[in-house]
């Protein structure tokens, strides 16, 4: 007997497959639990987090700030140089923070209250930090205060301060029943004004409208709007002490200096009085006039230049200082120089750049070091215009003092009684002149005090939000949708990826080198439907479809198979055949049953043998008893005339496995078997072997050298993986045994997306319509099939359009 070998591939093909949309869906369809389960699974966890979360309020209210101006008085030295970054910096400061904190007393928490219990807290203090006070409610307004060990701290009264050891409590009021309590808990300040920081947000609403936007998100909607509001008004108000503070500062310096000034002025004015009284001399001469008002205007000059190099000179020390520390300073008192204005601006903005980099970076990134070294340069221009301005203020000191000593030498050169009234009178006028400069400069820094504006205006107070922004259970959910989908069929597609099972007839094909037989879609098992079964109803079984329902697409398919099995004899002896798989549970058995119907059907007289003498199930099909058998008539137990049974289908024999025995090997390849197979040869045109699967015993092998082809039944979609396929054939490549190629079965219903002309119809639940005239008159009776299988044959053209396009 001539045999052929293919070489089966060592694996999958080098190149990858075509990815399409067809490939997609069939992988999607496998593993539509998993997508499921996935999905369903990310959207409770998401859910759950949603709907547990906390709704968090944001309240906010929008703040105008008004271009920055000088300050409004020729004289006084009010200069500022923020910009709209540096009110973004001061409202997220640290210091705002604790000075609202402190306002609306949220370093206190009040928790555990007794229903119906009102509390009002004025005061809270206490020297312990993180402790938790427990007050309890007693008669007459009286409460009793005790520690979070439970030990009484002390006894007090409403509106009376409760001073006991570390703590300080004032109540205003507390209402409800004795024995109502409640808990108090002091936070560090630090920690509230950080918490402040961490939720408040500031930005510009638009560009270039000074209008900020001031933000904080809080479990409180009440809160977040006291918060917001305070912040807003603590700052207005830091703004307008800003703009009092250089005045107030004048105002008091200027009131130190009237203090002494007023008494000398008097006794100047009581001693030139006097003077005149006693010499008879009441007024100068001409020269002496004219001597003594040059005298008080130096003695002016001088005074002024005095104070420009007193503020110069405490300018540059500051100058120094801050380039000798490595930090920054803008002066607050600016000569009339636009260049000095100029590098002050600069340095304002610098420094506000600087704060906003430190927020992200440390000192030693390249960009904070760049900026330092700017600021640095910026510090050395300013140092060298005051350097200069200070040369030529010690130049007119010079001056004026050089005027000063020529003017003394020409007043001494007047008579003795003229020049003692000269210097009473010079000394009574320099002192007058410097009160009334006084005077005049208090005035205007108390009406720049009192006229002195905010640059900041309040325009929309914050208002209690209604709506949480946080969770956004809308966003959330539709969120976890999309990614619990996307989830899900990436799990699909990495479980297809890891899963090497035959899938494909395309896949089986380039594996194993095989020519595809048939395809054999799912059949179904009888009574498959029953969910629930009585005691002693029938289990489902497997049915012959080529018999029981011939218009079926299985049907036709086995009909594709005895075709095939023709045509691929080519003139070769091709009378037995062995059919068998790679593991058990693949269909080998409904395969051999339904193709020896469907050869039994042209008139050919076929014998069906179960040689699967480990496990037999072949008789169930038949309604035929299993003993005797095939091993009964090897041991010689029994006569083949006995044994075969005419099945009624035609010419159709049936001869079950039988008994089965210790040794099933050794009894399928004895001489007693060839001997059986050589007198059906003679007896029979086809004989069909149904074998065990080739993986789980060797008698499948052994059974080879006597069969001229044997056929391989895989199960497709989650079946027989590749590298088991690939163990089969070497097993059945050395045999002596013609590989006629392999029949692929859709036991499972999961390649079912590989068929895309058929369809499953029928009220039996197991049958097919093939669309070719069989089952018009089911298809007129069934609309809703017939609809459905319309929407098939549309989805199938349009995936195959987009296959081509793809």
């Amino acid at each position: 007997m001539q045999t052929e070998h293919p070489v089966p591939s060592s694996g999958l093909p080098p190149h990858e497959d075509e990815i399409n949309l067809a490939d997609s869906l069939r992988t999607l369809r496998r593993h539509w639990r998993m997508v499921l389960i996935v999905l369903v699974t990310v959207f409770a966890g998401v859910a759950w987090y949603t709907y547990q979360q906390q709704p968090v309020y944001e309240a906010f209210s929008t703040i105008q700030v008004q271009g920055k101006r000088s300050g409004m008085m020729v004289g006084i030295d009010i200069q500022e140089q923020n910009t709209l970054a540096t009110d973004i910096e001061i409202l997220k400061s640290r210091s705002l923070a604790e000075k609202v904190a402190l306002r609306l007393n949220l370093q206190w928490q009040v928790s555990s209250r007794s229903p119906g219990l009102n509390v009002d807290i004025l005061d809270f203090r206490t020297t312990v930090e993180n402790t938790v006070y427990k007050v309890q409610l007693g008669d007459d307004g009286h409460y009793l205060l005790s520690n979070d060990k439970g030990q009484l701290a002390g006894e007090g009264k409403v509106g009376t301060v409760l001073q006991a050891e570390g703590v300080e409590l004032l109540l205003k009021r507390l209402e409800g029943e004795v024995g109502d309590s409640f808990t108090i808990t002091h936070r560090p300040l630090d920690a509230i004004a950080s918490t402040l920081q961490g939720r408040v947000g500031v930005r510009e609403l638009g560009q270039r409208t000074n209008v900020l936007r001031l933000s904080i998100q809080d479990t409180d909607p009440n809160r977040a709007r006291d918060v917001v509001n305070t912040m807003a008004q603590v700052y207005y108000e830091q703004s307008i002490a800003q703009k009092n503070q250089e005045a107030a500062k004048t105002v008091a310096f200027i009131d130190e200096q009237l203090t002494g000034l007023q008494s000398a002025l008097a006794d100047a004015e009581s001693s030139l009085l006097n003077y005149q009284l006693d010499s008879g001399l009441k007024m100068l001469g001409p020269e002496a006039t004219f001597l003594i008002e040059r005298v008080i205007a130096a003695e002016g000059g001088r005074t002024q230049t005095g104070i420009t190099k007193s503020r110069t000179e405490a300018a540059i020390q500051s100058i120094q200082a801050a380039m000798t520390e490595g930090s920054s300073y803008t002066p607050s008192y600016l000569i009339e120089d636009s260049r000095v204005t100029s590098l002050a601006q600069k340095l304002s903005e610098f420094e506000v750049r600087k704060r906003v980099l430190l927020d992200k970076y440390t000192e030693s990134h390249p960009s904070v070091a760049d900026l330092r070294k700017q600021i640095t340069e910026l510090q050395r221009e300013l140092l060298a215009v005051y350097n200069a301005v200070m040369r030529k203020t010690m130049e007119a000191d010079a001056e004026f003092t050089s005027e000063l000593a020529g003017l003394d030498v020409e007043l001494k050169r007047l008579p003795e009684a003229e020049q003692h009234l000269a210097r009473l009178t010079r000394l009574a006028k320099v002192n007058e002149n410097i009160y009334t400069f006084l005077l005049q400069k208090r005035e205007e820094s108390r009406i720049a005090q009192a006229a002195a504006t905010s640059s900041v205006q309040i325009i929309d107070p914050a208002l209690a939000p209604s709506q949480p922004i946080k969770p956004d259970k809308r966003k959330n959910l539709t969120l976890a949708l999309a990614i619990g989908l996307i989830l899900g069929v990436g799990c699909a597609f990495l479980l297809d990826y890891l899963d090497d099972s035959i899938k494909d007839p395309d896949t089986a094909k380039r594996l194993l080198g095989l020519s595809n037989l048939a395809l054999i879609p799912y059949i179904g098992l009888k009574n498959e439907k029953k969910k629930v079964r009585e005691a002693g109803a029938v289990p489902p079984e497997r049915i012959l479809v080529s018999h029981l329902d011939p218009r079926s697409l299985a049907a036709e398919a086995f009909r594709g198979l005895r075709t095939a099995l023709h045509f691929s004899g080519n003139g070769r002896d091709n009378k037995v055949l062995l059919i068998t798989s790679a593991f058990p549970g693949e269909g080998k058995t409904t395969v051999s049953a339904n193709l020896a119907v469907t050869l039994a059907q042209t008139g050919s007289r076929v014998l069906l043998v179960g040689c699967d003498l480990r496990k037999p199930t072949l008789h169930e099909m038949f309604d035929h008893p299993n003993v005797p058998g095939l091993t009964d008539c090897l041991v010689g137990d029994a006569q083949l005339d006995e044994a075969v049974h005419a099945t009624g289908m035609f010419k159709l024999d049936f001869l079950g496995a039988g008994t089965v025995p210790p040794n099933p090997a050794e009894l399928l390849g004895s001489t007693r078997m060839q001997e059986m197979i050589d007198s059906w040869r003679r007896q029979y045109d086809i004989i069909i072997l149904d074998a065990p699967p080739v993986l789980a015993v060797t008698d499948a092998a052994v059974l080879t050298r006597f069969t001229d082809s044997t056929i391989v039944v895989l199960q497709v979609g989650g079946g027989v993986g590749a590298k088991a396929a690939l163990r089969m054939m070497e097993i059945l490549t050395p045999t002596q045994t013609r590989m006629a190629g392999m029949v692929l079965n859709d036991k499972t219903n999961k390649g079912s997306g590989y068929y895309g002309y058929y369809s499953r119809y029928g009220k039996h639940g197991y049958g097919y319509g093939y669309g070719y005239g069989y089952g018009v008159e089911e298809e007129k009776k069934d609309p809703v099939r017939r609809s459905r299988d319309h929407l098939r044959g549309v989805l199938s053209k349009l995936g195959k359009k987009m296959r081509r396009w793809i």
